[in-house]
Parts: structure tokens; sequence; C-alpha cells
């Protein structure tokens, strides 16, 4: 009786590794779906960005679109690519289409990527022209753009990184104590806008705050 209860745990056990291997494996071999890399886009007038479909099939090709070429045209550089160039035309609103083929030519479906164009920014300004800083200190530079509507984004630079540095989004973050220059830039007008940073030091030792303007 012994013998044949300890056969029945012994064969319960491996079932239910063996299950367990099974299922593991079938998950770690799991397909992945097929998507677009953007669901949704705001571009400015003569922006151009580059649409790309992941985990396409081999048996499959696809055929990009715009709903309206005049708002957002299409180009792709060969008929089987995963890849297409859409440009900005004039303002709206679009959608781009992939359209998903099999080798027999039917279509398997279709991804949707919505498209918004905007006006170029004319103008551009920091809320605040002049900051202070800690060392280690991290903080949003907000900037203000003309047309409102416009999704421009500038290109931020700071004029000494070893002092403060930038990223694409205007976070500056402060490096060591001295002053710097963050200057944000719109490509389509060349407008800028500079705001001056200060780094202060450690005032552990000496409470007295040094006057970098001077």
């Amino acid at each position: 009786m012994k013998h044949k209860l300890f056969y029945f745990v012994l064969s319960f056990v491996f079932m239910l590794s063996f299950g367990i291997a099974v299922q593991s494996a079938a998950g770690g071999c799991a397909v992945k779906k097929t998507k677009l890399n953007v669901k949704k886009l705001a571009l400015t007038k003569s922006e151009t960005y580059t649409i790309r479909v992941y985990n396409l099939k081999k048996k499959h090709t696809v055929k990009f679109a715009s709903d309206n070429e005049n708002i957002v045209s299409v180009k792709t550089n060969k008929p089987t690519s995963k890849t297409a160039v859409i440009t900005a035309q004039n303002l709206g609103t679009t959608q781009i289409r992939a359209s998903i083929y099999n080798r027999k030519s039917k279509l398997v479906r279709t991804l949707k990527t919505n498209v918004r164009v905007t006006p170029s920014a004319v103008s551009i300004k920091f809320f605040s022209p002049k900051i202070r800083l800690d060392v280690s200190e991290t903080l949003k530079l907000p900037v203000l753009i003309k047309p409102n509507i416009s999704q421009e984004i500038p290109v931020f630079e700071s004029s000494d990184p070893d002092i403060v540095t930038v990223n694409s989004k205007g976070f500056a973050t402060a490096i060591s104590p001295g002053h710097a220059t963050i200057t944000a830039t719109l490509l389509a007008s060349g407008q800028k806008a500079s705001c001056n940073v200060v780094v202060l030091p450690d005032f552990d030792d000496d409470d007295s705050e040094p006057d970098f303007d001077e």
C-alpha cells in the first residue's frame, strides 16, 4: 500500500512538473503582435517622420497609405518595405494606414496612426529668464510658444555642459557651481530664447552666497 501511494505521488509530481514546463515553453514562444511604432502623432508643417511596422511575418507584406495626401503624404523606398516616411503638408488631421497582406494578397489586418499637423511656431520664450539651482538639482524649464496650437519641439542647448546640462525635453541638471545659458531654438523659424542658469555652491562651510553676476 505504501509503495502504491509513493508511486502515485511521484507520478503526480512528474505530471505537474511536465505541465508547467510545457506551459512555460509555450509562453516563451508566444507570437509577438504586429504593430506600428506609434499610434498617435503630432507634426508641424513640413516635418517628416518614419512610420515602422514591428513583428511583421515573413510571408506578409505591408502597404502604407494616407487618408488625405493633402495633409500628410506617404513615401516608401520599396514596395515590400516595413517603413514609410510621412511628411506633413498642410494643417489638419488624418490617418496613416498600414495594410497587412498575406502571400495570396489577401488583407489580413489594418494598422492605423492618427496624425495631427499643426502650424510651425513663430516665437518662443522661457517663462523664467533666470533661475538658480543647487548642485545635482534638476528642473524643467518651460517655454511659451506661439501660436499655442503648434506642436513644434524646440532644440535645447547649454553653453557650458560642465556647469549645467539640458535634455531634449528641457530638463536642466546642475553639475557644478557657476553660470551658463540654456538656449531653446525653433528649427523652422530660427527663433531663439535664452535662460540664464546660476548653479549655487554648497554653503556648508560658508553661508555667504557668492554673486556670479559680478
